[in-house]
């Protein structure tokens, strides 16, 4: 006994020894090390409680370093056996400490990680790491070393689950750590992130929408051009519109601060320009602040954002804001037609139909015998026709007003309006679309990143010009050059120049969408006529649509009609003809496109004079009207 003791002083005097922690947890890999050793190889004891466990540890140069797993807890002993004698040194073995929430945190074997109160899920243990969640953000742990990760969702979190994967709002599953994908929560879910950042102040940069939940004043140009930069990486457009109220928080913002900090406001204004310029009032919100720069003798910038916004306007939808005042006058036109063909022949009508029973008798006594002689049997061919026209044009209006607005509301509304098309409810709406080639290209677009071949066929049976730049054919590009010869994109692929947007692959804007929802709009009218026109949004009460289209049918049924009655002759009081002549604008010239012209310009005029903008439009038609009268006396005279 006393030469080993002897022996383990001599070995401490030549400066051997091995070292090993403390205390481990239970499963956590340690080393055991030794240092100033003979060389060659010598047996390693590892006794604890559930018995001993022998190895061999070979030191080269003087040392060794050997990994360690214990499975037991207790107390342990190792020994390492050297010709000189044996070195010995204990540890403690911990029981796992399963990570657990508690009031201050999430309880880990190093500690306790700090975080804010609310409904945390989880923990989900993977190996050595530690998932929980709360909204849009999830947090990982290591159950090693202190510290933490943070990953952000595109969707608020419902729950954790094993791979590691998280259940997101949907019933969508992503894994952990989540794949750069659009933003696709609510505003409620970013107003809820905002106490997380500022609790636990994830290092930065961020994905862009958690930027929306900080005050814009605060953004630094760092923090913008990050924005940017994750707004392209999670497949963004500029050409597409972004209605979310983060996007209108930074406009609003730009417009407070253009008097009281110029900088910033320039700062955000630069930022939407660049990376969502298209969004609600937009081309005002441009067109304001180029008129603030060049108050502040800023020309050059205020230049930049003018041509910028005329390259917007061929983004969007085409502004039809005129198209209602265009329909209430022709509306007011045709039934002045109708009038002045129901009053010019009255006289010739009643005294043809006084031997059958007269105006209204004659439809019970001879019914067949008077629609012979309905009010445009006695008009001229061109009369007739003009009528037909004013109503196939009355009623084609009112069908694209009403398809215009269901395809302008679509296009401006979820899925549509948040700068992508490749997000999980826009491949979902895409999908349920009819398969008409513009809806094919579209969805041939959207599944180009996860699916390129099959993108490729959709993209092949679309027609839209970005369709057949995205091929990347030689052909395609030039065809499709051929038809957007000013596209950024095309020329871009071509190796043409950019625009101020810079090089990016070509995609659809929103008039792309604009257009491809008027013709799914226009399918599905045809598809059942009356009830597609009984469900458009028309300038007209609601209950009294479908009386309208009935209306519209039975007028069309009578015009048609008239076609097929031969026109019945009869002599016209002058005095008459004349009084109603001098009545309506255009009368004597309606079988040309003279007379139609001054009465669709009297039209508008009785149009601004019911709207209170004065009468002088209806002053003048009425002044060319009494010019042609007098022409067309002269000449019959």
């Amino acid at each position: 006994m006393r030469a080993w003791i002897a022996l383990a002083f001599l070995g401490l005097a030549m400066g051997q020894s091995i070292l090993l922690p403390e205390r481990v947890q239970v499963g956590q890999t340690f080393f055991v090390e030794g240092r100033g050793l003979p060389e060659g190889r010598f047996p390693l004891e590892v006794v604890g409680p559930e018995g001993a466990l022998t190895l061999e540890a070979e030191s080269q140069g003087g040392e060794f370093r050997l990994p360690l797993t214990l499975e037991a807890p207790g107390e342990y002993r190792v020994r390492l056996s050297l010709p000189s004698g044996a070195l010995e040194r204990r540890l403690a073995v911990l029981a796992a400490q399963a990570p657990e929430l508690l009031p201050e945190g999430l309880g880990l074997p190093w500690g306790v990680l700090p975080l804010p109160p609310g409904n945390w899920l989880g923990p989900l243990l993977q190996g050595e790491r530690v998932f929980v969640a709360q909204g849009l953000l999830v947090v990982e742990a290591n159950l090693a070393e202190p510290g933490a990760r943070y990953h952000f969702a595109p969707r608020r979190v419902v729950a954790l689950r094993p791979g590691p994967e998280a259940l997101l709002a949907g019933d969508w599953v992503l894994p952990l750590p989540f794949p750069p994908l659009p933003f696709e929560g609510t505003e409620e879910d970013l107003r809820e992130l905002l106490p997380l950042l500022e609790a636990l102040n994830p290092p930065r940069p961020w994905p862009y929408y958690a930027y929306w939940t900080l005050d814009p004043l605060t953004l630094t140009e760092a923090d913008l051009t990050a924005y940017g930069q994750d707004l392209l990486l999670r497949g963004h457009r500029p050409e597409l519109l972004f209605a979310q109220e983060g996007v209108a928080r930074m406009a609003e913002a730009a417009r407070q601060l253009a008097q009281e900090n110029p900088a910033q406001a320039q700062r955000l204004t630069e930022a939407l320009l660049a990376h969502t310029p298209l969004f609600p009032g937009s081309l005002a919100f441009f067109r304001e602040r180029a008129e603030a720069l060049e108050a502040q003798g800023e020309a050059a910038k205020a230049l930049r954002l003018r041509e910028a916004k005329r390259l917007l306007r061929t983004w969007l939808p085409p502004e039809l804001g005129f198209l209602p005042q265009v329909l209430y006058a022709l509306a007011l036109a045709y039934l002045a037609l109708l009038l002045y063909l129901f009053l010019y022949y009255l006289p010739a009508q009643l005294r043809d139909l006084r031997p059958i029973g007269g105006f209204l008798g004659g439809f019970f006594r001879h019914p067949l015998l008077r629609l012979r002689h309905l009010s445009l049997a006695y008009a001229s061919l061109g009369e007739r026709l003009l009528a037909l026209l004013l109503l196939l044009a009355l009623g084609g209006g009112f069908l694209f007003f009403g398809l215009d607005q269901e395809a302008r509301a679509a296009a401006t509304a979820p899925p549509l309006d948040r700068g992508t098309l490749r997000t999980q409810e826009a491949l979902d709406w895409l999908r349920e679309q009819p398969p008409i080639p513009e809806v094919k290209a579209l969805l041939g677009y959207a599944l180009l990143p996860q699916a390129p071949k099959e993108a490729k066929g959709l993209l092949e049976e679309g027609g839209f010009p970005f369709a057949k730049a995205l091929l990347g054919e030689e052909a395609s590009l030039a065809q499709a050059y051929r038809e957007v010869p000013l596209e950024g994109p095309v020329r871009s692929a071509l190796g043409l120049g950019q625009d101020p947007w810079g090089k990016r692959e070509p995609g659809p804007s929103t008039r792309t969408l604009y257009l491809t929802l008027l013709r799914v709009e226009l399918g599905r009218f045809l598809e059942d006529p009356l009830r597609g026109a009984s469900r458009l949004p028309l300038p007209l009460p609601e209950r009294g649509r479908p009386w309208a289209v009935l209306g519209f049918v039975l007028l069309l049924l009578y015009h048609l009609l008239a076609f097929l009655l031969p026109r019945r002759r009869g002599e016209a009081n002058p005095t008459w003809t004349l009084a109603v002549r001098l009545l309506v604008p255009g009368s004597p010239g309606f079988s040309g496109g003279l007379g139609l012209f001054l009465l669709l310009l009297a039209s508008f005029g009785l149009l601004q004079t019911l709207q209170g903008q004065g009468v002088g439009l209806l002053l003048l038609a009425y002044g060319l009207h009494l010019l042609f009268l007098l022409g067309s006396l002269r000449r019959s005279s």
